[in-house]
């Protein structure tokens, strides 16, 4: 009982009308994409709060291998959504599962 009231906190709490349009895409894909130039996140406090999610997002795969979505924009503008049970976040990249490298200045925001 008490998970399911979890469930829809988190749903709620975290819906982000710039990621519901995302895109799924698999491992497969993601692996052959190029990504944003630039970094999409230009203030110092939405970089600071996805630095945050990261770890929050590695330290909840680790220890009870939560899948985690990661929203991704591409190089063509392209916003794209990938869910993982394994993420590890060091300096400018972050590892999903099936060693994909994915770098930190493309991910705009983490479901955590």
């Amino acid at each position: 009982m008490f998970s399911s009231y979890l469930f829809l906190f988190r749903f709620f709490i975290h819906l982000n009308p710039a990621t519901m349009n995302a895109k799924k895409v698999t491992y497969d894909e993601i692996r052959y994409q190029h990504y944003a130039p630039e970094d999409v996140l230009t203030s110092f406090n939405d970089k600071f709060e996805r630095q945050h999610k990261l770890r929050t997002a590695m330290a909840l795969t680790h220890d009870h291998h939560e899948t985690i979505s990661l929203y991704i924009k591409l190089a063509n503008g392209e916003l794209v959504e990938i869910a993982s049970d394994l993420i590890d976040y060091e300096d400018d990249f972050v590892e999903i599962w099936g060693g994909i490298g994915i770098p930190l200045r493309a991910i705009v925001d983490v479901d955590v």
